[in-house]
């Protein structure tokens, strides 16, 4: 890389801060992992970082603020497997275009999905006692989401695909609001990114009955997988990553990539996101980008083959 940090920051005609666009709610698992990196990345990029959340429609009413903003590299946009892959199937009137007005930049973490219940709710203690439980029910277990086409309402509806078992979707506004009523007693379960769950966890306020994939973290080591409990086919998690808006000079999301590479490589910041479930994983913009392409047909083929409507 030719370009320095420095040079990069001298050669702007402002010192405004950067934005960091997440189109989520605050509280939630993306605006926790989003904070957990902010500090150590605005010091490598040498200047401040305000963290904007822009909530609404999966994350995708604050992905398309977030491209209304010039393409020079200051406003950073928070994205996920939702927003780069399944919104664009869910929402036909989506307002951006991924491969026209998205430039990915880089791979952040691969987020654990944990299943769990309020234990003081139903008395099934694993796995196999619940779907079991579930099976008998008069009716439908219900099962919150962070909203419609987000990670954890697609990793219901997998669960009910792949066991036969009816379950009753109820999406919120968020992470935070989908454990709330899981803890208060109102909804069933839920199968959420391990951000908004795994703390609960840790408390004993909720029972994890499994996780949608391995992972290298170590709070989550001694959880079993969702497949190794009997539901073959079952894998699954979430990611995201750092992306700006198509046509930002290349030099730029060169810098942006590098200062997120040194941003991961930080013994702290590596440390919180494992504790939170979260497994840092950089990649390059080409790299990345081929990533986002697998990873619109494999979700695609989720949502489609699964029937999800925006019900």
């Amino acid at each position: 890389m030719t370009t320095s940090f420095a040079s990069y920051a001298t050669s702007l005609s402002d010192k405004k801060p950067y934005k960091l666009v997440v189109p989520f709610p605050a509280g939630g698992g993306a605006d926790i992992i989003a904070r957990t990196i902010s500090d150590e990345l605005a010091r490598n990029l040498g200047q401040k970082i305000i963290v904007e959340n822009r909530a609404g429609a999966g994350g995708s009413l604050g992905t398309e603020w977030a491209l209304r903003e010039k393409a020079d590299g200051r406003t950073l946009i928070y994205v996920t497997n939702g927003t780069l892959c399944v919104n664009p199937v869910l929402y036909p009137k989506i307002g951006y275009d991924v491969n026209q007005d998205i430039e990915p930049v880089s791979r952040l973490t691969d987020i654990a999905l944990v299943m769990a219940i309020n234990p003081q709710k139903l008395p099934v203690r694993n796995l196999g006692d619940f779907l079991a439980y579930a099976q008998k029910s008069a009716t439908a277990l219900t099962f919150s989401s962070a909203g419609n086409g987000t990670s954890s309402h697609l990793a219901g509806v997998l669960l009910s695909q792949l066991t036969n078992v009816p379950f009753e979707h109820i999406p919120y506004r968020g992470g935070a609001a989908s454990i709330t009523d899981v803890l208060a007693g109102r909804i069933d379960f839920t199968i959420d990114v391990a951000p908004n769950v795994w703390p609960h966890v840790q408390a004993g306020r909720l029972l994890a009955l499994g996780t949608g994939s391995k992972f290298n973290s170590n709070s989550l080591h001694s959880l079993k997988t969702i497949e190794e409990q009997g539901v073959k086919g079952y894998e699954l998690f979430a990611w995201d990553g750092i992306a700006v808006k198509k046509g930002t000079p290349e030099n730029v999301v060169k810098i942006i990539d590098a200062a997120i590479q040194k941003t991961l490589a930080n013994k702290e910041v590596r440390e919180r996101l494992l504790s939170r479930g979260a497994n840092p994983v950089h990649a390059t913009p080409e790299e990345f980008n081929t990533f986002v392409q697998s990873e619109q047909n494999k979700w695609r083929n989720i949502v489609k083959s699964s029937k999800t409507t925006l019900n």
